[in-house]
């Protein structure tokens, strides 16, 4: 079996004739499935499950007591991790080593640059003015071009580290990312990047709002998401993050997710998700999805099958500019089937009093549902 394919099977790449092709081989000879989880357990380890720098820096004896502990553990716990290491490290030990700097006495330096300097003003006592004036001049030179030289980095450093912004407001946006990605923004949200990727991760902050991504692929760039106090990693894939007061909601559409967070990683898969609070440091648990309203606004589609009118009632609040509110309790759980694409909410609305008999008042940014049976 081909290692590349398995690798895109393990991430969920794969195309529909290639997951045959694949289950098929598992399912011929149990050494097939073997061979699949070792190759498994290897590539997650090395791709997700430790810091590559982290691994460089442990290396070289640059961690700390903290970080050393987490990457002996990491190695203790799966022999695949040891390997993984032991590969990387044997790599890292072939590569030529640096050049030993010498160590420089600083005093002893010092004084020899006191004693040149001394002995080189006394022999400029007797030379003419105008020659004075020559070596005046290439000192300020010098130091006119250093300026422009500490102006000039200073100029790129600050180009590097700019923000750009993407916001929406009242509307949908959609938008491309400088490596091609491309995001869809839901309404009052925030996005932000660095003007220039130049770092290995493509990075982005998540400030406010809810963003679907769709990743481009690309193995040797993680695209990084970061959002409250957590960390959304991805090679290529598509999924949604919304964040809510004090936490992230994190929903994979396709693909292979890892969501850190605290010292804990989480592996999410397509039709998964989970809810990680700010303040959360406990394993969180991932769950089953049970719907695609999430992506109501990237498709600017609701299907309701058998839905709980309290279900549609809050999604329709978080997709229109009004509170929709069920005035009725017995309103609450009578299920809903319809579907809308591209409707307005007046539209929906009218549907909806139609069909189940209601009564729709509007007062200032809130509508009131109630049995219209009801006198």
């Amino acid at each position: 079996m081909n290692k590349e394919l398995l690798e895109r099977y393990i991430v969920g790449e794969t195309n529909e004739s290639e997951n045959n092709l694949v289950q098929s081989w598992l399912e011929q000879d149990p050494a097939n499935r073997a061979e699949y989880l070792k190759v498994k357990n290897v590539f997650l380890s090395y791709l997700y499950a430790m810091n590559k720098e982290l691994l460089e820096r442990y290396m070289v004896g640059e961690t700390n007591e903290a970080e050393r502990t987490i990457v002996e553990e990491w190695l203790e716990k799966d022999a695949n991790n040891r390997e993984a290491y032991l590969q990387m490290k044997k790599l890292w030990d072939s590569l030529p080593k640096p050049l030993e700097v010498p160590e420089v006495d600083v005093d002893k330096a010092w004084m020899n640059f006191k004693i040149v300097r001394d002995r080189r003003a006394s022999e400029l006592t007797g030379i003419p003015t105008m020659k004075t004036k020559v070596i005046q001049w290439n000192w300020w030179a010098a130091a006119s071009i250093l300026l422009v030289c500490m102006v000039g980095f200073y100029v790129f450093d600050r180009s590097q580290r700019e923000e750009m912004h993407l916001v929406s407001q009242e509307a949908v946006l959609r938008d491309s990312l400088p490596d091609g990605s491309t995001v869809t923004l839901n309404r009052n949200t925030e996005l932000a990047y660095a003007s220039t990727w130049s770092n290995k991760n493509r990075n982005v902050k998540l400030k406010k709002g809810e963003v679907f991504f769709q990743v481009k692929k690309d193995k040797k760039h993680p695209f990084v998401i970061e959002t409250g106090n957590s960390k959304i990693t991805v090679l290529g894939t598509s999924f949604n993050v919304r964040r809510i007061p004090k936490a992230t909601e994190v929903i994979v559409a396709t693909g292979l997710v890892k969501v850190a967070y605290a010292d804990k990683e989480i592996f999410l898969r397509p039709d998964q998700m989970l809810t990680i609070r700010d303040a959360d440091t406990a394993t969180v648990q991932k769950k089953p999805v049970q719907d695609k309203f999430y992506k109501y606004y990237v498709d600017s589609k609701f299907n309701f099958v058998n839905t709980p009118l309290k279900d549609v009632a809050e999604l329709l609040t978080r997709a229109y500019d009004y509170k929709v509110i069920i005035d009725d309790p017995s309103l609450q759980q009578i299920p809903y089937t319809a579907e809308f694409e591209r409707n307005s909410l007046t539209e929906i609305l009218k549907v909806m009093a139609k069909s189940l008999d209601l009564k729709v008042e509007v007062q200032g940014k809130e509508i009131h549902l109630t049995n219209n049976q009801k006198r």
